[in-house]
């Protein structure tokens, strides 16, 4: 179920805009803790990391509809304030649309300009509306990111029992016969793909040393922008022009040579934007730091110092 539909379960007093903030809020939180849980390695650690961080969020939860719940209730006691006022032919401040079943339903008109004395006090009964409107937005919005939780949970556990039906016979030998095999089987995969792409010789021209292996190891780890191949095969290509792996004014190989590699039409590359540089970098950073690492134990493996 996507985002918006489950706020719209939750409630129907949301406008457009407030509906579309919450919906976008919650989507850019979720993208950020699938970008951690992707560095979790196996399954069982990512239920973990996810169990935590969903008890983080139950707090968070109970907390924000304490705070919601006084927030509303501030909000009538200012209403009571301007409702003794108006007995009293004091200038004042109600809404124009009272509405008692929800916070957001609520409407804020001025009544001073109609008295002589005017009225230059604080308005304080909308700020108490806002800020009643705020903390109720982060309650739904806090709420349905744990329902986001929940369906990563889900999708973990069903993907388990599959994959842990399948990997039983391997792994019935000793624990250290079972390690060796995964290791073994996991470099030899990434090494089968990367070298077996036969790679014209005018496209290596692009790349500097490690390069192009670099670029191979994040063509087979970096998957969290499979469905959007420009914005990945982009974001790469900014990641390795940072890290000085790629020949400058080389933009339009990159691209010919993506479209022929892996049939992905691209009439430009996408400029940095804000997710690359505050995810998407960090992201790539930690898969080199990675590749670095695996590069290494293969060179003691093959006993190259």
């Amino acid at each position: 179920m996507e985002i918006i539909e489950k706020i719209q379960l939750i409630t129907h007093d949301l406008d457009e805009v407030r509906l579309e903030s919450i919906g976008r809020t919650c989507s850019d939180m979720v993208t950020r803790f699938v970008l951690d849980l992707t560095f979790c390695g196996k399954d069982q650690t990512k239920l973990e990391f996810i169990q935590s961080k969903q008890k983080e969020v139950q707090e968070k939860i109970k907390e924000m509809g304490m705070k919601a719940h006084y927030a509303v209730d501030l909000y009538n006691q200012h209403m009571n304030i301007e409702y003794k006022k108006e007995i009293n032919d004091q200038p004042f401040n109600v809404h124009v649309i009272p509405d008692d079943s929800s916070i957001f339903k609520v409407e804020i008109i001025r009544f001073a300009d109609f008295f002589e004395d005017g009225y230059n006090g604080v308005d304080h009964v909308e700020c108490a509306l806002i800020n009643a409107q705020k903390v109720c937005e982060e309650s739904i919005l806090w709420t349905i990111f744990y329902s986001e939780l929940e369906d990563l949970e889900d999708d973990i556990q069903n993907g388990m029992g599959i994959d842990q039906k399948d990997e039983l016979p391997e792994n019935t030998p000793s624990v250290k016969e079972s390690n060796e095999e995964i290791k073994i089987e996991k470099r030899d995969d990434a090494v089968l793909q990367i070298t077996d792409n036969i790679v014209p010789s005018k496209y290596l021209q692009i790349f500097k040393e490690r390069g192009l292996e670099l670029f191979n190891y994040f063509q087979i780890e970096y998957s969290i922008d499979d469905s959007s191949p420009v914005a990945k095969y982009s974001y790469i290509y900014h990641f390795l022009v940072y890290e000085q792996l790629i020949i400058a004014r080389s933009q339009s190989k990159y691209m010919e040579f993506i479209k022929d590699s892996y049939g992905v039409n691209m009439s430009k590359i996408l400029p940095e934007n804000e997710k690359f540089n505050e995810d998407i970098h960090r992201l790539l950073n930690r898969l080199k730091s990675n590749f670095e690492r695996n590069s290494k134990s293969e060179q003691k493996l093959n006993g190259i110092e």
